[in-house]
């Protein structure tokens, strides 16, 4: 029947109760590439503060017999293979809408083992660079598709939870790679940095043994008018459900027009979806503008240029401990906390943290204690981040787009997104170092003002859309409510048929 989202359990128990081990599966599948994506920007975050890759591409000092790369050198190696994310999701839309989402993972694969190839035997930082280009088209192609597949694929109460592991394999990746980067920093020679840069074999030969056993999104195979594969994909994904449940599915599949044909460019920007659009761009414009690339990017040459030489490494692991953490915890609160009141509370402590390092900064000479605050709460500042816009951003921007306009959308919201993290990661060094800016610490009050005011965005612009269908979240879009209002908004029963009158009792293990 018609209702808000409280007529929903969503309770931890009952939504643990909704997998089956095909959901399980799949879920953990699509987002091993996500930990390839977190492994690679936390593989090389690690791999520049080493001496051995210093000495390969960069400079050493001759009095001081240090080596590391130049601020400029730094700043290109780090924002240029963003293009390459960039060029990445613009590929992927039209392979996911023609091809399929599981054509897409195999192609991010593909790019994730030449990139890997050429950077492991790079003699020159021209092509390490052009490594990282390659493979971070994988990354690009991860972001557009995975929310996709995951949006398409999971029971609405547990959307949130499956989309949200996206970020929480980021950050796992990036925790192995810091520990890997941890215990070959003091391998002399260019097996210190080969090594942890050469395990990215790994996850892609792992993604693309196991892919046969992937089922194709079956709102997908309805959009090529291929209703008998649907079915078989349905069959895998509801377990327990009849036959007569099975084609119950496709016919309101059906009337939900998740068989229409896919919409021009325009219609992304047209009346209908301007304010969907819009969400999706806000929420992973969000997620990059409030400053993810000081920590996640340069903290280890951050926390060397505060003096901490020796416990770099150690602090960046503790970084990505407490961030996985953070994220385990996102895992089992976003279906009931919601993804709004989220981003709020996250936001704001990203912003108090920020600005406890920017005022550390100021000191000339901050003692063993402020120097200790500033170290603390760069990490929560990172906590902060994985409870609130890491993870949320990309359950928002699955959910806002139309059918009809998907992957175009959430193209358009993550080459923005791509756009803004190449910024921001181009900019750093410049900010942070001599000769330029050399601004160090107070690099936070830059970010913590621009946290601040996506706070202010997030309250305004992002719904609540928690515990809705895809189908529910269509029709509150078209029916004008107000954004701010989703969560209390009567939706009709049609909207949630389809979810909700195949199901057996809770806990029957049915999806």
């Amino acid at each position: 029947m018609a209702g808000d989202t409280g007529s929903v359990d969503l309770s931890v128990g009952h939504r643990l109760k909704q997998f089956n081990s095909t959901i399980l599966f799949i879920m953990l599948y699509m987002c091993s590439c996500a930990f390839n994506f977190g492994y690679d920007v936390g593989n090389f975050g690690g791999v520049q503060g080493m001496q051995s890759f210093g000495k390969r591409f960069g400079q050493c000092d001759p009095t001081t017999g240090t080596c590391k790369l130049p601020p400029w050198l730094s700043s290109l190696m780090t924002s240029l293979p963003f293009l390459g994310k960039a060029l990445g999701a613009i590929a992927c839309g039209p392979i996911a809408e023609r091809y399929g989402r599981k054509m897409c993972v195999l192609v991010l694969a593909c790019l994730s083992f030449i990139g890997v190839l050429l950077q492991t035997t790079a003699r020159s930082s021209a092509q390490f660079t052009v490594g990282r280009f390659i493979s971070f088209g994988m990354t690009g192609m991860t972001i557009v598709v995975v929310p996709i597949y995951l949006a398409e694929t999971s029971p609405k109460v547990l959307r949130g939870m499956m989309t949200s592991t996206l970020q929480l394999m980021i950050v796992f990746g990036q925790l192995i790679a810091s520990l890997v980067t941890f215990g070959t920093q003091h391998i002399s020679g260019d097996k210190g940095w080969q090594i942890p840069v050469g395990l990215q074999f790994i996850a892609p030969a792992f993604i693309v043994a196991l892919l046969p056993l992937v089922p194709e999104s079956p709102r997908w195979l309805l959009t090529r008018n291929r209703t008998e594969e649907a079915k078989v994909s349905l069959r895998r994904l509801y377990k327990n459900h009849t036959e007569a449940e099975i084609e119950q599915e496709i016919d309101i599949l059906r009337h939900a027009h998740s068989t229409e044909e896919k919409g021009p460019w325009s219609e992304v920007f047209n009346k209908e979806n301007r304010k969907r659009t819009m969400v999706a761009v806000i929420a992973m414009f969000g997620q990059q503008i409030t400053g993810q690339a000081f920590s996640s990017q340069y903290s280890v040459v951050f926390y060397q240029s505060q003096g901490y030489k020796s416990q770099a490494f150690l602090f960046n692991i503790l970084s990505n401990v407490t961030g996985l953490v953070c994220l385990i915890a996102t895992w089992f609160m976003i279906d009931q906390i919601g993804r709004r009141p989220m981003l709020m509370i996250g936001g704001s402590g990203m912003a108090i943290f920020l600005f406890i390092v920017g005022g550390v900064g100021v000191e000339k000479h901050p003692n063993d204690s402020e120097r200790g605050a500033l170290v603390a709460s760069f990490i929560l500042f990172a906590c902060s981040y994985n409870l609130s816009w890491a993870p949320v951003s990309y359950v928002v921007v699955s959910e806002a787009a139309s059918t009809r306009v998907k992957e175009k959308t959430n193209l358009f919201a993550s080459v923005i997104s791509i756009i803004t993290t190449f910024v921001t990661s181009f900019t750093i060094p410049y900010l942070l170092n001599a000769p330029y800016a050399a601004l160090g610490a107070k690099v936070g009050f830059i970010y913590g003002s621009i946290n601040w005011v996506m706070v202010g965005v997030a309250y305004f612009f992002i719904p609540e859309m928690k515990g809705r269908s895809l189908e529910e979240v269509d029709e509150l879009f078209a029916s004008g409510e107000s954004l701010r209002n989703f969560s209390k908004a009567k939706v009709t029963p049609t909207a949630t048929y389809i979810e909700d009158t195949a199901r057996k009792e809770p806990g029957s293990g049915e999806a």
